[in-house]
Formats: C-alpha cells, structure tokens, sequence
C-alpha cells in the first residue's frame, strides 16, 4: 500500500461518523485513561493529557504533538503551553485542515513523523499520542524525535506494543512495529539505543485500552437500544471488541524519555 492510500484509509477511520460521536464535543481519537469515576470518553482522553504530562516537571518552553491526529490534543496543551509554543504535526492534510479549525490557536504543519522537517534541538518537549505505532516505522520516529529534541528534552508517549497483527491490518500496524511476545526489554533498547536515558514505562494496560473497550462495549449496547445502529453492525462491532479484550498480544504504555544535556552521537 502506498503512502498516499494509507493515508485515505486513516482518513475514512478517524473520520467517520460512528467513530466521532463517542468522542462528544471534543475531536479526540485515543482509548482514553480511566479512573473510577471517570463517565464518557471525552473525560478519559482529558485524563490521558493529563497523566502524560505529569511526565514533564517544568511545563514550559516549546513542545510538538507529533501525529496529532484533528488537534484535540494539540489544544489541550494550550492549558499549560501558550500557541507561540505549541506545533502539531501530521501525515495527513485532509486531518491537519481539520485541526486548523478546531484548534486555531495554534500553529499545524503536514508532516510525517519518521521524516521532520525542523532543525536539529528545535524542541523542548514532544508529545505522541497513542500514534507511534502507526508510523513506517518506529524506530526511525524516535531517531527523529531525539534529533529535534534540545538537550534536556522530554519526550512523552502513550504507545502500544502488539505482538502479532491479528486483530489489525497491516496497513494500520508496520510489521517493522512488532515486538515479538510483548518483550518491553526489546521495546525499551529502542529507546536506549537511539540514546534516551531516564526512562520510564508505565503499563496501562487496564486503565487505558481493557477499559475503554468495555466502555464502548457498553456504548454500543445503549445505541442498538435507541435503535441508533442496526442488530448486524451491533454483533459485528461487539465481536470485534470481544476479541480485543480476551487477548494478551496487546499492551498499553505511557512512557517518558529524556535526551541527556550532553549527548554522544547515535
């Protein structure tokens, strides 16, 4: 599949109407971070903010939402981030458009992630949200990410590891982004190896992705009760979410990374 196609296929997903309305008001595409009392999924995304920003002490300076999906995370940063200093970056234009009007504030640019277009040390800070899996490939994002990042730099991510592809199509998942039995060794040489020292890796597995689908689960039976979707795209999308949910090849992680002050070359 070509770059191009991949990218109408993302457009179609994240677009749709059925995939916007869970979402409310805001124009988030993530699993969300759920607490116990958390009630819808706009509240688990804002959640989800929060939890990865907590990886970055002194909220200041400059910070780039790479694969920013239509901008919902990109605004919520300007609650700590004033827009001179917020960037969100994406693939796709037809996406980065969307995030210009819902987000004007700040500044959007069409850009993928495994190939940026920045200066060397342009940023003080990189959020990724639950996208790093969908880039060809990951580990040429976090060369690029370490690059643009100034030293000192935080990078801060929400990813998931999946071992095979089985419930995902190759087109949304790299193979190159496959890491074999969920080994979080071989995930986090990644990091180590392109130079990213304290680090830190939080499984979310159940607070974010296992709650979330039981959450949709649950929103999918109140739209087939109101009569909002018919029986067959009910049963198709409930066995879909079955699957998900009773299988282990897949981990949910927050993770944070700092570049050293002073870095070796990698």
């Amino acid at each position: 599949m070509d770059k191009s196609e991949y990218i109408s296929n993302f457009d179609s997903l994240i677009l749709n109407p059925g995939t916007r309305k869970i979402y409310g008001q805001e124009e988030f595409f993530n699993v969300g971070y759920w607490l116990s009392d958390t009630q819808n999924q706009q509240s688990a995304c804002f959640n989800l903010m929060e939890k990865l920003l907590e990886f970055i002490p002194e909220k200041k300076g400059s910070i780039l939402d790479v694969g920013c999906g239509l901008g919902a995370t990109t605004g919520y940063l300007l609650k700590y981030y004033s827009p001179t200093d917020v960037v969100g970056i994406n693939i796709s234009p037809q996406q980065i458009e969307r995030s210009t009007v819902n987000t004007p504030e700040c500044k959007f640019i069409c850009m993928d992630a495994v190939q940026m277009e920045f200066e060397d040390n342009s940023f003080d800070n990189i959020i990724c949200v639950e996208a790093a899996f969908y880039f060809d490939n990951r580990e040429k994002f976090l060369k690029e990410a370490w690059r643009v990042l100034k030293p000192g730099g935080h990078l801060i991510l929400s990813d998931i590891i999946f071992e095979n592809i089985q419930y995902f199509g190759d087109w949304i998942v790299p193979q190159e982004n496959i890491i074999k039995d969920k080994d979080i060794e071989e995930y986090k040489n990644l990091y180590q190896q392109t130079g990213f020292q304290l680090l830190k890796f939080v499984d979310a597995t159940d607070e974010c992705w296992l709650t979330h689908y039981r959450h949709l689960k649950s929103w999918l039976a109140e739209e087939f009760k109101a009569k909002d979707i018919d029986e067959e795209t009910y049963q198709a999308n409930v066995n879909a979410i079955d699957g998900l949910l009773n299988t282990s090849s897949i981990g949910y992680l927050l993770v944070s990374a700092k570049k050293p002050m002073k870095s070796a070359e990698c």
